[in-house]
């Protein structure tokens, strides 16, 4: 009966063994995997920040080339209204 214990034992220390270093493998795994997602993500929002900052690029220029066509047009409502501005921003940020 002392036998069949210790060879039961061992039996267990083996399986035990064995789901120890299966548990190694899938942590391993699951860190790798987890790790090439991230890096999916962070490329996926490269790609999006590279769209964005393009879109903002056109639309500055054309807002730019909007302004200075307005104020080729019309210099001295320009230069009021400039003043104007100038004026208020001053008188508010003086108090």
């Amino acid at each position: 009966m002392d036998e069949a214990v210790k060879s039961e034992v061992e039996a267990l220390r083996a399986d035990f063994k064995k789901i120890s270093e299966d548990l190694k493998g899938l942590t391993k795994t699951i860190t790798q995997l987890t790790a090439k997602q991230a890096a999916e993500g962070v490329d996926e929002l490269k790609q999006k920040r590279d769209q964005i900052e393009a879109q903002l690029r056109t639309v500055a220029g054309e807002a730019r080339t909007t302004l200075e066509e307005h104020v080729r047009e019309k210099p001295i409502n320009t230069l009021l209204l400039t003043f104007a501005v100038g004026l208020l921003l001053g008188r508010s940020l003086g108090r």
